[in-house]
Formats: structure tokens, C-alpha cells, sequence
């Protein structure tokens, strides 16, 4: 069976709770990584620092890295995959939960000669019971790139990857709110070869948070910031520009309440 690292970025605002749980089904799945990178981006609590020190001591594959001070997810990505010794990455989030095959049937998709592998995403609003939202993502790669023009194609705490594709795109940079789907394009235009599996396997646990967090008008002018990018690098062209513009600042400047159900609508479509 082929090794692979997990990559993990803790901050001193994760829930140790949902942490715990978190790792509980990294461990649970029926194959294992051989390492987990996790990445400290700044000091930690107490309650995080426990559940850290429970879990090394119970599996002694954690390699710590540790960052005096919060970098942002960008950039302690970006530093943790220096650190991953393995080709193949798995992508985990410290407040998700994972089926126990997830890995596996990641591990024989991207054996078949794909750079990223990830798959559809359940959002919950606190338990994993309360389901509300499934964000389906298309399959195939041509179909993936079309989507990449509007919006990221990927989950990317979802998803596995080799490093040296990674690596060849440019690693992560600090690009706030946007660093999966820049890096996807950047991979895109590295010639990376994408597929997403047709089922869930990665439960997201936040929902108010994250609807709360994607407007305003800061928020709108950082996504067009990141368009120009996209455009100055010849993936974008003017009309994508222009169409995911007008869309964002429709989107972002919405009340809140207004924008949670259209982001529901949209998560539950499925795109091509």
C-alpha cells in the first residue's frame, strides 16, 4: 500500500472538541497515513495542546511544526508540505469528520495517475446529524476545469494530492479565503490532472461561521483582487472576470440570512 501524509493546520480558535473527534476518524479509517504533518500556526490553548499530546502519545507518527506566530492558513500549508516526506498528501481540517473510507478509496483514484483526488462535501450545522447543505463537484477532469472558471472545483480539506505536482504549481501562497482555488489553478495551468469521487466522504461541521465570514465589502474586493490574478495568469479570460465579479459582489453584499439560502441552493446543484 502505498505511504502517504496527512496535513494538518491547527490555530488558537479551533474547538478541541471537534478536534478530538476530528483525528478520532483519521484514525478510524481502514488505511492509515504514515505520518501527519500538524502544523502549529501560533501558540495554542491548553485544551488543544492536551489533545495533541494525547494523540502522539498514543500514535507516534505526528511530525510537529510549529509557527511562533500565526501565518495564516497559506502560509503554514505552504510550510507544512515542506515537511511531508511522503509524494501523495491527504488534506484534513481540525473541526471535520472523515468516513473510515475515505483515504482508501482516495488512494485508488489517484493511483490511476490523477495529481489531485478529492470528492463531494456534506455541510452540518454543529452534529453531523443536522445535515444541510451537499456540495457536489463534477467528476471528470475537462468538466472540473470548466468549473474551475467559476468557482474552486475542489474540496480541498477533502482532497489528496501529490506533492510534486504541488510543488510544480508553485506550493501554497498567502492568498487570504482563496488559497485552495488559487493553488488549483495554478496546478491547472502546471498541467495537473484532476478527479473528484461522486460521494461524500468529508462532513464539514461549520455553517453560520462560514456564511458570516463570506460578505461584506472587504471580502468582495479581496475575491476581485484574486480574478485579476487568475486573468494576469491567462486562465481567466474577460468575460470570466467580469461574470464572477458581478456575481461576488451581488453575492457578498446580500444580508446575511438572504445569502445563506442562495449559497444552500447553489452547494445543492450539482455543476458541470
Amino acid at each position: 500500500m502505498t505511504h502517504f501524509s496527512v496535513l494538518i493546520s491547527i490555530y488558537c480558535k479551533e474547538n478541541p472538541s471537534w478536534f478530538h473527534a476530528a483525528l478520532n476518524s483519521v484514525f478510524a479509517q481502514t488505511v492509515l497515513p504514515s505520518e501527519i504533518v500538524l502544523v502549529e500556526d501560533g501558540p495554542l490553548t491548553q485544551e488543544l495542546y492536551a489533545v495533541i499530546d494525547e494523540y502522539k502519545a498514543k500514535y507516534p507518527i505526528f511530525n510537529i511544526v510549529k509557527n511562533e506566530r500565526n501565518l495564516g492558513l497559506g502560509l503554514a500549508l505552504r510550510r507544512g508540505v515542506k515537511f511531508c516526506s511522503n509524494e501523495i498528501i491527504a488534506r484534513m481540517d481540525t473541526d471535520d469528520i472523515i468516513p473510515k473510507e475515505r483515504f482508501e478509496k482516495e488512494l485508488a483514484a489517484i493511483e490511476k495517475g490523477y495529481d489531485v483526488v478529492s470528492c463531494w462535501s456534506m455541510l452540518c450545522e454543529g452534529s453531523l446529524e443536522n445535515q444541510i447543505a451537499l456540495k457536489t463537484r463534477p467528476e471528470n477532469h475537462e468538466d472540473i476545469v470548466k468549473l474551475a472558471h467559476k468557482r474552486s472545483p475542489i474540496c480541498h480539506a477533502g482532497c489528496m494530492m501529490r506533492k510534486s505536482a504541488l510543488m510544480k504549481a508553485g506550493n501554497y501562497e498567502d492568498c487570504h479565503y482563496y488559497e485552495d482555488y488559487q493553488l488549483w489553478v495554478k496546478m491547472i495551468k502546471a498541467g495537473a490532472k484532476f478527479y473528484n469521487i461522486q460521494e461524500v466522504l468529508y462532513y464539514i461541521r461549520t455553517y453560520q461561521e462560514l456564511i458570516a465570514r463570506k460578505g461584506g465589502w472587504k471580502y468582495v474586493s479581496h475575491e476581485i483582487s484574486v480574478f485579476r490574478s487568475f486573468k494576469k495568469l491567462g486562465f481567466y479570460t474577460t468575460w470570466d472576470f467580469i461574470r464572477n465579479s458581478f456575481i461576488r459582489i451581488v453575492a457578498r453584499m446580500t444580508p446575511k440570512k438572504l445569502r445563506g439560502i442562495v449559497m444552500k441552493k447553489v452547494w445543492n446543484h450539482k455543476s458541470i
